[in-house]
């Protein structure tokens, strides 16, 4: 039981820093800058933590189903932009602005999506190969 929690919270760990590396980019293409690891790692725990819990509440609210799962995307997408917003600042200090924090948000999905596709093949490739048969 302690190994598989210990393996849940790495695994975490990992999955927001690997977040944290995907705001940096997305900042350094939409904003012109790179952010702090601090700063994006925060951003990348604070909304998972946040879009976990809005999440669910809409699910106990709207149940499961393709309204809920589109007010839950628009909901989480403003909220990612507002907690980056907040807590990824400009080397001045100041905070980017809410328009190109959306931005940065957009760019992000597109980022996650590509690395999902590429993932997908990858393992779907891998998996598929393995189920053929052998051919001698």
């Amino acid at each position: 039981m302690g190994t598989v929690l210990l393996t849940v919270l790495v695994v975490l760990i990992v999955a927001i820093g690997v977040g944290a590396l995907i705001i940096m980019l997305a900042t350094r293409i939409a904003a012109g800058f790179v952010p702090k690891f601090l700063h994006a790692f925060l951003a990348a725990l604070t909304v998972t933590i946040l879009a976990g819990i809005l999440s669910w509440i809409l699910q106990m609210v709207l149940g499961s189903g393709g309204l809920a799962s589109v007010i839950s995307l628009v909901l989480v997408f403003l909220l990612n932009a507002a907690v980056i917003n907040a807590l990824v600042k400009m080397p001045t200090g100041m905070q980017m602005g809410f328009g190109k924090a959306c931005l940065v948000s957009l760019i992000q999905i597109v980022i996650e999506i590509v690395i999902f596709v590429v993932l997908g093949i990858l393992f779907g490739t891998a998996l598929f190969s393995m189920m053929a048969p052998a051919v001698h």
